[in-house]
């Protein structure tokens, strides 16, 4: 298998021949956080990664990619660097095929006058904390999805970027986590793209991908076996996390939800009804409750089958609202 290389004709070293970092013993300080090692060491996949620093634009391998927007068109350090080697042709295509791109999927087009056949162009999402859990699962889906792309092109080689650019916030350890853990996951179970290239445009990138590539890459059974003290223990895909509840009325019914973020106190002087338009599921509970006389107290599930009918247009019906 090829080596990569670099437009100047310099090999890109692959991480197994990168030497182990000084082994740490953990074992007298505390217990594992994992009973066995989670990505064994393995010499094969290994030889199939290298991280490297550099213009991702100037190597020769059968795909790239870029990190860009949802109309892609972003200027970042990246992108530049790959409209500008593309050369015209790229931009045209782009705007003749009104090319556009979600967060978290990816869209393919030709290299052009860059040393690559394909270019695999992905959105990462913005991190904020709050929704971090989203953040994190589509990020995962950034590199799940250039990854699979580049095995259904059939591309032996693959220079994937850090998909996480500066301006969406991501923490750079949390962003070098996912990104190690999305490969090893694929090359653990596909055989192509056969050598992929992590390549970082800056240093601050780079850093935090060679510290922590060892928990994921292990250069030997001793470097497997101390990553049992380091990862953490919710690993693999970051969508696995997200709670999913298949019956939400039945779930706030049962009072989970908190008080103040779910009601919404509605008062009322006087007997009097009022015609309300909401969308109508099945499974819905009682659309009201009534509290003493002349109260009542819409729940948030209403409150949001309200704000969302423009959206959803979904079979109306008119619910009569009885006060007192």
């Amino acid at each position: 298998m090829r080596t990569p290389a670099s437009a100047g004709g310099e090999a890109v070293a692959r991480w197994s021949q990168t030497a182990p970092a000084p082994f740490t013993d953990y074992a007298g300080k505390a217990p594992p956080i994992h009973a066995y090692p989670v990505f064994p060491y393995d010499d094969e996949i290994n030889q199939r990664l290298a991280i490297w620093q550099g213009d991702i634009s100037t190597l020769e391998v059968d795909a790239i990619t870029n990190t860009t927007d949802e109309t892609l068109s972003e200027c970042n350090l990246v992108s530049e660097r790959i409209m500008q080697g593309a050369g015209p042709d790229l931009k045209e295509e782009i705007i003749t095929k009104s090319l556009e791109c979600r967060t978290g999927e990816v869209v393919v087009t030709g290299g052009y006058n860059l040393h690559c056949r394909h270019i695999i162009h992905t959105v990462s999402p913005k991190y904020v904390a709050k929704y971090h859990t989203a953040a994190e699962s589509s990020l995962h889906n950034c590199y799940k999805n250039v990854l699979h792309a580049a095995r259904e092109l059939g591309a032996r080689s693959l220079a994937l970027c850090v998909v996480s650019a500066p301006r969406t916030n991501f923490p750079p350890d949390l962003a070098a986590h996912l990104a190690l853990r999305s490969i090893r996951r694929h090359l653990e179970a596909h055989a192509l793209p056969a050598q992929v290239v992590l390549a970082s445009a800056l240093g601050a990138e780079l850093a935090p991908l060679l510290a922590l590539a060892p928990l994921y890459f292990p250069r030997a059974p001793r470097e497997a076996d101390a990553a049992r003290w380091r990862l953490r223990a919710d690993l693999d895909h970051p969508e696995r996390r997200i709670r999913i509840i298949h019956n939400p009325h039945e779930h706030a019914a049962r009072g989970t939800t908190r008080t103040h973020d779910t009601c919404a106190l509605l008062h009322t002087h006087r007997r009097s009804t009022r015609a309300h338009t909401v969308a109508l599921h099945a499974h819905t509970p009682s659309l009201y409750t009534r509290v003493g006389n002349d109260n009542i107290v819409m729940s948030y599930t209403t409150r949001v089958q309200d704000r969302a009918v423009a959206r959803v247009r979904q079979p109306l019906c008119t619910v009569t609202w009885m006060y007192g």
